[in-house]
């Protein structure tokens, strides 16, 4: 257990001077992962849109797939560069070469997460399809009432943390699996084997620490909301206002805010992690 939060620390320590040696960089690094994220998601813009023109909105997948995917493996190579006391911000991040492979190695980590939120898609398409649409007010407290072993309130308690527990296993998911383009990155497919625990729990630490300001605004801005527990049936007639949505947009937003800047920490964390594990391997070959 010692051994392996010293490991954890040194990729801490690690990760901390590959996004300090060169800041401006490092914002360069974010600034265009940001905007190629954003690049990828533009056409979900067509969603407000009517007629045929809202379906264009699908093309933010085949982007994703197309452009994301291969791009988080050039993510992950200019990290191994930066934490080798180059810069984030190098031609790496635009290689095109093996596009066949690093795309199908995203896709195969898009699948594996596709499992871990399955649960999560098959309880929302379900209550999606009992609470949407035609059902009216009294009927959905009735279902969750039933749910709920005869009371509303304990039906959308339960129904929370159903939903709560599936996001749950969904983040862990990623976090599960988020030391594989690391691995693919240092040419080490393998170097994960056996150790995907000690990577998950790695990962849970670096998001704890380094994003604490998003969880806190998460917290703040869920706890808004707990007062409407008490009076369900107000909720589901309407006679219930809810808190204001563009204070607790503005909340998410600051939080987002400040932890943005330590978005390629929070990555370098686990590139981090997944080189100690190597080096220890290349020492004992």
């Amino acid at each position: 257990m010692g051994r392996f939060f010293r490991r954890v620390g040194r990729a801490f320590r690690e990760a901390w001077k590959a996004y300090a040696r060169r800041f401006s960089r490092t914002m360069g690094f974010l600034a265009l992962e940001l905007c190629l994220c954003l690049l990828c998601l533009a056409p979900l813009m067509l969603v407000t849109e009517g007629g045929l023109l809202r379906y264009f909105a699908a093309l933010a997948a085949v982007l994703w797939i197309l452009g994301m995917l291969p791009a988080r493996i050039n993510a992950a190579r200019a990290m191994q560069d930066g934490l080798e006391g180059g810069s984030l911000f190098t031609p790496v991040l635009g290689d095109f070469t093996a596009y066949g492979k690093k795309l199908l190695h995203g896709l195969r980590q898009g699948a594996y997460l596709l499992l871990w939120a399955a649960p999560l898609i098959a309880v929302v398409v379900y209550v999606y399809l009992h609470f949407a649409g035609a059902v009216d007010a009294l009927t959905a407290m009735r279902m969750l009432r039933d749910f709920g072993g005869g009371k509303v309130t304990n039906g959308a308690i339960y129904l929370a943390l159903l939903l709560a527990g599936l996001l749950l296993l969904l983040y862990l998911g990623a976090g599960f699996h988020s030391g594989a383009r690391h691995a693919f990155a240092l040419g080490e497919k393998h170097v994960l084997r056996r150790r995907r625990f000690g990577n998950l729990v790695c990962w849970i630490i670096a998001q704890a620490v380094i994003l604490l300001p998003v969880w806190a605004a998460l917290v703040i801005a869920l706890s808004r909301y707990v007062s409407l527990l008490d009076n369900i049936n107000g909720l589901f007639y309407g006679s219930v206002s809810l808190p204001s949505t563009k204070t607790t947009l503005l909340i998410l937003g600051i939080g987002a805010a400040v932890s943005l800047p330590f978005m390629p920490l929070r990555s370098l964390v686990t590139a981090a992690y997944v080189r100690e594990l190597n080096k220890e391997r290349e020492e004992k070959e």
